[in-house]
């Protein structure tokens, strides 16, 4: 009788902690990190797991992060995402936050930028008409926080995005290399393995394509 309450527990747990990844999951892909982190620190709970702990982390630096957002506490915000950005996923979704965070970590450091600028009027000097010119520097200086003024991701980072995507630091076999540009202006990288290193002609062994926006920052797996 005591097997059978206990295989009866272990099967209720199961399916509270299935029910619960799949409901953070899913809360994931409506980008709805608030709701996920508490299915996940549910699924936590019933079972801790890598992935459930992982989830419920990254879910809850962005729900933090995007709150803070919201409120215009840009440098809470900002900690936040630095804290998703520098986490060493090992799961997939784990690995789609991270990617996230990298894409808000610059917005919310370019919203501070904006705040603090905003508060400057631009300098006005009179020319000999009499009439009011806006100061050079000033102008030039406003909207440097726009989301708009965000620079364009370099190859360079984009290939440490990927790599972080792929945890090249816990594969140091693979290697990486920038292929081309798609239709749409996504950078393409090859990452495989050597089979003989030691030689020029080794056979390579693809490992994946991935892509990467370079304006959103989030890397894909190209089919």
């Amino acid at each position: 009788m005591f097997i059978f309450l206990m295989l009866i527990a272990s099967g209720c747990v199961t399916r509270n902690y299935d029910s619960n990844m799949d409901l953070g999951k899913s809360q994931l892909n409506e980008e709805n990190y608030l709701e996920a982190h508490e299915a996940f620190e549910l699924a936590y709970r019933e079972a801790k797991t890598p992935e459930a702990r992982e989830l419920m982390d990254l879910s809850g630096f962005l729900a933090s992060g995007m709150k803070k957002y919201d409120e215009q506490d840009f440098d809470s915000a900002k900690r936040d995402f630095e804290e998703a950005t520098v986490y060493k996923a090992k799961y997939r979704e784990g690995k789609l936050l991270v990617s996230k965070a990298v894409e808000m970590h610059p917005v919310s450091d370019s919203a501070t930028i904006e705040t603090v600028e905003g508060n400057d009027e631009p300098a006005e000097e009179e020319t000999e008409d009499g009439s009011k010119v806006e100061d050079k520097a000033a102008t030039e200086t406003k909207g440097i926080g726009s989301k708009d003024s965000v620079s364009t991701l370099s190859k360079s980072q984009a290939e440490k995005l990927v790599k972080d995507y792929v945890d090249m630091e816990n594969f140091t076999h693979l290697h990486i290399e920038y292929d081309h540009d798609a239709e749409k202006g996504d950078y393409i990288f090859h990452v495989f393995e050597v089979d003989e290193p030691s030689q020029k002609s080794g056979h390579k062994t693809t490992w994946g394509w991935y892509g990467v926006n370079k304006k959103t920052k989030e890397v894909y797996e190209v089919m």
